[in-house]
């Protein structure tokens, strides 16, 4: 019992650092002199945001870039 406590306690320790760690955003420009916006929910992986950058159809700018 004491074993999985001290388990449980670590993976909640280290998970959510891992967790948030590596995502990405997707930036969409819809003019030049416009701001970037940026897609309210981030992906895990950079070809999900990538996936997802090809599924936009609007005139503009697209990009991935992965946040901290």
């Amino acid at each position: 019992m004491k074993k999985a406590f001290i388990l449980t306690t670590l993976l909640t320790l280290i998970v959510p650092s891992t967790l948030f760690a590596n995502e990405f955003s997707l930036f969409i420009k819809t003019c030049k002199s416009c701001e970037w916006i940026t897609y309210p929910v981030p992906f895990r992986l950079k070809e999900q945001c990538e996936i997802a950058r090809q599924g936009i159809f609007i005139k503009g700018m697209t990009k991935c870039l992965k946040t901290d």
